[in-house]
């Protein structure tokens, strides 16, 4: 089980890879990531589960190496082109299950917003927002911001 932010709609969403292959350097010791810096180094990638975690039909997860304010803004540009397509555009950040039961079902935070109130410190806390932090340890947070244009 592990944390996925994804970006849903009822429209289809492009793939998105990376320019280039970045080096991805870890030091266990200091706890330094080095992922090469570029603002294309990200990805978004088809998520078929999209329909687990939320009403819409197609979904791309976030496979993100760390955030930047640069990649955010790239993340803005995908969501500002999602939206030419479609009325409304949702970011989640869940905690991947397969089942629950009622007593586990997890809390869902939902908020709301413009595309021209989405700023990069809104990109950071939705993407780094904390599944379980909360006082029931049975039970993760899952985050849902919708997004229109």
């Amino acid at each position: 089980m592990s944390n996925c932010v994804f970006i849903a709609s009822d429209k289809p969403l492009p793939e998105v890879r990376p320019s280039q292959d970045y080096p991805l350097h870890i030091n266990v010791d200091t706890g330094i990531l080095f992922d090469g810096g570029a603002d294309d180094n990200f990805s978004l990638l088809d998520f078929g589960e999209v329909g687990l975690y939320c009403n819409k039909k197609y979904g791309v997860f976030l496979e993100l190496p760390q955030y930047t304010d640069g990649r955010a803004r790239q993340i803005m540009d995908y969501i500002q082109s999602a939206l030419l397509q479609t009325d409304c555009v949702e970011i989640w950040n869940v905690w991947l299950l397969g089942y629950w039961e009622y007593d586990e079902r997890p809390y869902i935070r939902k908020s709301a917003i413009r595309m021209e109130e989405l700023t990069t410190g809104v990109m950071k806390e939705i993407i780094s927002a904390e599944n379980w932090d909360n006082n029931d340890n049975n039970r993760p947070s899952f985050y849902c911001l919708e997004i229109t244009g």
